[in-house]
């Protein structure tokens, strides 16, 4: 109960860590593991429109970075419901948490909620965390400000100090123990590390700017919210304000009659990040995505015959940034145009400090994925992108 005194003990407590005021009583519910995977489904579908994570989920099937027969929204809800302990929502102003957690657990869990509805109430977070139809990368990085910023202050009251937490050991724990559970063995690992980056990349971009000006810098970012990923995982990019590049949407008018952008959106540079860390090193993955500008991707889609093709057109800084991302994305997928019998062919080109990579088209059905394009057309299509964006 929300009036219950080792409640309002803990509440008490977080808000002195976090230095934010107690404003308004804080809901609290209880509820069953059925009822809270519910709940969390729940809020996923009336957060995000129907089939927006499917097709983000085709444009990483079409470079290979989950299974041809992987259900993305499906297998993403998984992992969360197996994952979630507890949540705060922003649009009741409730914290709802699993009623069977141990001790260990709701020590973990209750102040980093509690942290959340802190944040709600001094900064309306719910409308910060809304959808941006196309700007995915931006939703991101605000999610990452809010969870990174609970993170840290849930690390205060656990350890006296987050900043007595080793970055790299946290990232390493977070994937290990996702990766090890039931669920998360089956969960492709691009996909895991897309759900932790907030919580650990998070904790990063806050402590960085704890050290620059602790928690009234972390205030501040609530009215000066970071713009991208590239902020977030380089906070002197933030302090220095450096905006992404604008990228038109690529066309899909050369794949054919019946072909359609079903959505285009913002991979970021931690989006990118995520795609070179399934081919190389982290370390080499991060140097290569540390260079972006950036991007803008489309998944084409044929609703007749459910074929799907993915262009992602990336800007880096400067032409040595793109060489090097080039590099890593031709090692996984070729130089030159290569022929795959079940996602169709793959191309990446690059021009001055642009990398362009396409892939499809391919069709899909119960049973797999069939190639439904050859070289010719991902060449054809590769030319009509680069021509239609100045260098």
């Amino acid at each position: 109960d929300a009036d219950d005194p080792e409640l309002r003990e803990v509440l008490e407590a977080v808000a002195k860590t976090r230095a934010l005021p107690i404003k308004e009583r804080v809901r609290v519910t209880s509820l069953g593991r059925e009822a809270l995977l519910a709940k969390t489904k729940k809020k996923v579908a009336e957060e995000i429109p129907a089939g927006v994570i499917d097709l983000q989920g085709e444009a990483l099937r079409a470079l290979g970075l989950v299974p041809v027969t992987y259900a993305v929204e499906e297998g993403l809800l998984k992992l969360v419901t197996a994952r979630v302990a507890g949540f705060y929502d922003p649009d009741d102003k409730t914290m709802y948490l699993l009623d069977d957690l141990d001790e260990d657990q709701k020590q973990e869990t209750l102040p980093h909620e509690l942290v959340h509805a802190l944040q709600d109430q001094s900064f309306s977070i719910g409308p910060l965390l809304d959808y941006r139809e196309g700007d995915s990368d931006r939703s991101t990085a605000i999610q990452m400000l809010v969870e990174g910023d609970a993170t840290s202050a849930g690390f205060d009251i656990a350890y006296g100090s987050a900043f007595s937490v080793d970055e790299d050991a946290l990232q390493a724990s977070f994937l290990l123990s996702t990766s090890m559970s039931t669920v998360g063995a089956q969960t492709p690992p691009v996909l895991i590390g897309s759900l932790i980056a907030p919580y650990t990349d998070g904790f990063s971009f806050a402590q960085a700017l704890r050290k620059h000006g602790d928690w009234r810098a972390i205030d501040a970012a609530y009215t000066a919210l970071p713009a991208s990923t590239e902020q977030i995982l380089h906070p002197e990019k933030y302090f220095a304000k450096e905006q992404p590049v604008t990228v038109p949407a690529p066309s899909v008018s050369a794949l054919g009659e019946g072909f359609e952008a079903a959505i285009t959106d913002v991979n970021g540079e931690l989006g990118l990040r995520l795609m070179l860390e399934q081919w190389t090193a982290r370390k080499v993955a991060a140097k290569a995505a540390a260079g972006w500008g950036g991007d803008r991707y489309v998944v084409a889609r044929k609703r007749e015959t459910n074929e799907h093709a993915l262009a992602l057109f990336t800007r880096m800084d400067t032409q040595a940034d793109a060489d090097e991302l080039a590099r890593v994305l031709e090692g996984e997928l070729g130089r030159g145009c290569k022929a795959r019998p079940d996602l169709g062919p793959v191309l990446v080109k690059k021009r001055g400090r642009d990398v362009l990579v396409v892939a499809g088209p391919y069709a899909l059905d119960a049973t797999g994925a069939k190639s439904t394009g050859r070289c010719e057309l991902a060449v054809k299509w590769a030319t009509e992108v680069l021509a239609a964006v100045p260098k």
